[in-house]
């Protein structure tokens, strides 16, 4: 008698680097493998959420390891095991599980498909915002003071991303001030910053330098013109 394994897939449905066809086809052929597959919309949303549902998360297929595990960090839940979809292929997450697979039922395709079509697509409103690879963190508080909206806290001398909520959607820039790529946006396109370890971001370099001192010297005056405006009220 098969044991049945649990698993969890990201199918980030807001995104689209997760292509369906071969969430369908892996959700197919681990079922037929007797695995209990589970298909998540999208985890980032359940770590800004601090949802109890990542504690039970024993397997997980995702975006790049380094991003997932910062991920289930983020939202307070044991690493899991991790399974790389993103930049692969359906087969080869299979040859990690050592299961060879090769005919797929279509209709069994196509339902996982139409499952796959009714998750939300919450476009620029999905859950972004950045998560520290706590292994490559150092604590310099650059994230902090570059970070204009109030993500960032500093918490018993380690920066912490406390409202997460608080990020503006597609922006990457506090990722690009950390000097030990650290701050990881596990939806951005590009690595290192999406937690590849394979460099593809094509960004003109910014003097970093320099938009530290802009930020800082914003943050200042936000604190200013408080300080003014509640002695007004007085």
């Amino acid at each position: 008698m098969t044991t049945t394994k649990n698993i969890t897939i990201c199918a980030c449905s807001s995104r689209s680097f997760m292509p369906s066809v071969e969430l369908a086809k892996l959700t197919v052929a681990l079922r037929e493998s007797g695995y209990n597959v589970t298909l998540h919309h999208d985890l980032c949303e359940a770590a800004q959420n601090k949802s109890a549902e990542l504690q039970d998360i024993s397997t997980v297929v995702g975006c790049y390891e380094r991003a997932m595990h910062s991920i289930f960090t983020a939202g307070g839940a044991e690493k899991p095991r991790i399974l790389e979809l993103r930049g692969r292929t359906a087969y080869q997450v299979l040859q990690d599980l050592g299961i060879t697979y090769e005919e797929y039922d279509q209709s069994k395709v196509n339902a996982v498909l139409e499952q796959i079509r009714t998750f939300p697509e919450k476009v620029a409103t999905d859950a972004w915002f950045p998560v520290i690879d706590r292994d490559k963190c150092i604590d310099c508080s650059k994230c902090h003071d570059f970070c204009l909206f109030g993500v960032y806290t500093i918490v018993d001398g380690h920066v912490e991303a406390t409202s997460p909520q608080n990020c503006k959607n597609n922006c990457p820039a506090c990722a690009r001030v950390c000097p030990v790529e650290a701050v990881i946006f596990p939806k951005y396109e590009k690595a290192p910053i999406n937690g590849g370890t394979m460099a593809e971001d094509g960004a003109i370099k910014l003097d970093m330098e320099s938009m530290y001192a802009d930020a800082l010297r914003s943050r200042l005056a936000q604190r200013r013109a408080s300080v003014m405006l509640f002695k007004d009220k007085k």
